[in-house]
């Protein structure tokens, strides 16, 4: 072949590859790559194979000949998001109206505003050579679901293709020059209720202090006297009206509605200085019950990401603790709202879709609040908690932390020393002492033994035992002490129980142990120890009941006979919350059932129609029959008026003195890590056919009888008060 002809060949080689379009060849708008279908992550949806279906491939520009090819191209780049290479397709026209860079930032400014989630692009039918095609549009979005829209493409002629001619409405129909914006409705939030209908978190009115930057007169005066008064720094308060138009009214911080008057009065007098009512989420028990009621904060962006199709937005506040997270399905009501398009001047030209709102349910709990405020004040500045329940069916009466919060806090905005103390690693005030928290229980064990000796050894309440001051196990030298130092001579069950003896329980467990290493921890299993007692609402804390297998898996050492003396008392590896302890009381007076607590009487919609009625739940039965725990209820009531009694005689307090409302309990004085031990009471009220039982449990009280008693008393008698 000659050099002329071998030329002419390898030109007509590379003329078909050209027209073939070879992988050398850059794709529209992604060099070298074919265009993936949008998911609605933004992720491919894993690594190719096989297998899968293959994603179009959109032909180079130049290979597009026909309106109908141009069109199907344009279609397909929208549908897979590749708005570059959409913009390659414009004409030279619609190029010169706006520029590559806006063009893609306008369509990713009204997927954003629309949450959108994933879009198709099809086109109708069209004779060949039409230069206006039909083009269906199917939308998914995340704030309005689906969105169908029908428009026209119009291709004009250039050189030898054809071209997009471009306007904004072809994103959504007459959009023109408009903006896309999303119109939330956000429903008010639904209330927080007690038992009788009282608000525990509701809207109500909050003082907002604000500044409108027009009436400022001495503007360094002003924020002189402002950084006084509203301990913040002139920085601070100028950032807040910074960017302020002279009417506007901006708010620098927020106050109760029950302003401080002196604090107001200082405000008013301030040129520029405002003072206004706001509507906002109250929480009129405050402190008292911020561990059941919850408080609300800012949705964060991880939040976000799960629940925008929700209708949630930035800045929106969820539920972020206690019934206020727990009933966030139903507090917040469904979101809703408007997508539309809005021209230059801001007025409203038409609606692309809607989604409508729903209102808010609330919630009506368990709670009574005079009661709820009673444990909370008992406390005083002691750190401890205060559980009431009703033993018929497990419900929460009271449920009290301290050191607590103020959920209003969250409202208003908090300083920086109220932010240092919300976190505080000591105190803990956003923890549920109640719940979350577990504790040796000191003495109030001791109905657990008493119950285990009846049921494995065939013990009675007058079986008898002498109380020495100390116990020891044969062949040892460690000896366990009685909290009296002279012991307390010979004596039944039954007063054993009454006078706290210790030494009596180490023999039973001695006993116990020798017959069964797990007979103990089984029965303190069986009163509900060592598992969540299972409330719904709350976050708690499981326990630790020890036995011969838990000890060797987490303290890699076996079983001894002095794990069972102490376990008898409450004391060495054990731990209790003072709900499960209040659990457990309460199935000793209604008869022997174990109740799961719960929180949330009902929840009702707008119209009074409920959505939700709790159901009492039976999570077990004491191992005892009728007659042992109505002994024990008798040797419970003992304590509390005999002269032999922990609570009575043999308090210093003497809490029940004059007690006008029958009570049992028990007093416990458990050992702690530090000097004073934790002080305990559980009880209930009447003896027999409970309607009430409430725990005081104080960290490092001292004794049980002298420090819980008291407060589990003036619990008793509030609720008395408040339900005659």
């Amino acid at each position: 072949m000659s050099l002329m002809g071998l030329m002419i060949v390898i030109l007509a080689l590379f003329l078909v590859a050209d027209h073939l379009g070879s992988s050398g060849t850059p794709l529209i708008g992604k060099s070298n790559q074919t265009p993936v279908a949008n998911n609605g992550t933004g992720n491919s949806g894993g690594a190719s194979n096989t297998a899968q279906a293959a994603t179009p491939t959109v032909p180079a520009a130049k290979d597009l000949r026909t309106p109908n090819e141009v069109a199907s191209a344009y279609v397909q780049l929208w549908t897979n998001s590749d708005f570059t290479g959409m913009y390659q397709l414009l004409s030279t026209t619609s190029q010169q109206t706006i520029k590559e860079d806006d063009f893609v930032t306008r369509y990713q400014e009204i997927y954003a505003e629309a949450g959108e989630t994933s879009l198709v692009a099809t086109i109708g039918n069209a004779p060949p050579d039409a230069t206006r095609i039909p083009i269906h549009v199917v939308w998914q979005s995340g704030k309005v679901g689906e969105i169908q829209q029908d428009n026209t493409m119009t291709l004009v002629h250039e050189g030898e293709t054809w071209k997009v001619d471009w306007t904004p409405s072809m994103i959504f129909n007459n959009l023109n020059d408009g903006l896309v914006r999303w119109v939330p409705e956000v429903p008010q939030r639904g209330r927080i209720l007690d038992r009788k209908g009282r608000p525990l978190a509701s809207l109500g009115m909050i003082s907002k202090v604000g500044i409108i930057p027009g009436q400022i007169k001495d503007e360094a005066s002003m924020l002189q006297q402002l950084s006084q008064l509203l301990d913040m720094t002139q920085d601070e308060i100028k950032a807040k009206y910074a960017n302020g138009q002279p009417d506007w009214f901006m708010p620098v911080r927020n106050y109760p509605a029950n302003i401080d008057p002196n604090l107001l009065s200082k405000l008013n007098a301030i040129p520029g200085v405002t003072v206004q009512q706001w509507p906002d989420r109250v929480y009129p028990a405050g402190a008292a019950a911020a561990q059941v009621v919850g408080y609300l904060s800012e949705i964060t962006a991880d939040e976000l990401k799960t629940m925008e199709k929700d209708g949630y937005q930035s800045g929106d506040r969820i539920g972020r603790a206690g019934i206020e997270s727990w009933g966030e399905k139903y507090l917040s009501g469904k979101r809703g709202g408007r997508l539309v398009i809005l021209g230059p001047d801001g007025a409203e030209r038409s609606t692309i879709a809607e989604n409508k709102s729903e209102p808010a349910d609330d919630i009506v709990t368990t709670i009574d609040l005079d009661v709820q405020t009673a444990a909370y004040q008992s406390l005083g500045d002691k750190w401890g908690s205060v559980v009431v329940l009703d033993p018929s069916n497990g419900a929460v009466l009271a449920m009290a932390s301290n050191p607590s919060y103020d959920p209003n806090q969250f409202i208003l905005g908090m300083t920086d020393q109220q932010w240092t103390d919300l976190n505080d690693n000591t105190k803990r005030p956003l923890e549920n002492r109640a719940t979350q928290v577990g504790y040796p229980i000191g003495s109030t064990f001791k109905v657990v033994t008493m119950v285990a000796g009846m049921q494995s050894l065939g013990l009675t309440p007058q079986s008898s035992y002498s109380c020495p001051a100390s116990f020891s196990v044969p062949g040892s030298d460690q000896k366990w002490h009685d909290w009296s130092a002279n012991g307390q001579g010979t004596l039944t069950l039954y007063n054993a129980l009454v006078q706290s003896c210790d030494t009596v329980f180490y023999q039973i467990a001695d006993q116990l142990d020798k017959k069964g290493q797990n007979i103990l921890p089984d029965a303190a299993k069986a009163f509900g120890f060592g598992s969540e007692t299972g409330i719904p609402e709350i976050p708690e804390t499981p326990g630790t009941v020890p036995d011969p297998d838990w000890k060797l898996k987490t303290v890699n050492d076996y079983w001894a006979r002095g794990d069972a003396i102490n376990l008898s008392i409450g004391q060495g590896y054990f731990l209790a919350t003072p709900l499960q302890v209040a659990d457990a009381y309460a199935a000793i007076a209604n008869g022997g059932t174990l109740w799961q607590p719960y929180l949330v009487q009902e929840v009702k919609k707008i119209d009074g129609t409920a959505v939700y009625t709790a159901k009492p739940k039976e999570r077990g039965k004491l191992p005892a029959t009728s007659e042992q725990l109505a002994s024990i209820r008798s040797a419970l009531h003992q304590v509390t008026t005999a002269p032999n009694g922990t609570a009575a005689g043999f308090s210093v307090a003497k809490p029940f003195a004059g007690e006008t409302h029958d009570t049992a309990g028990k007093t416990g004085t458990a050992e702690s890590s530090q000097e004073e031990p934790h002080a305990w009471f559980a009880g209930f009220s009447p003896t027999d056919g409970a309607k009430v039982a409430t725990v005081a449990m104080i960290e490092h009280g001292g004794e049980g009888g002298d420090v819980a008693a008291p407060i589990v008393r003036k619990v008793i008698d509030k609720y008395y008060d408040a339900n005659p």
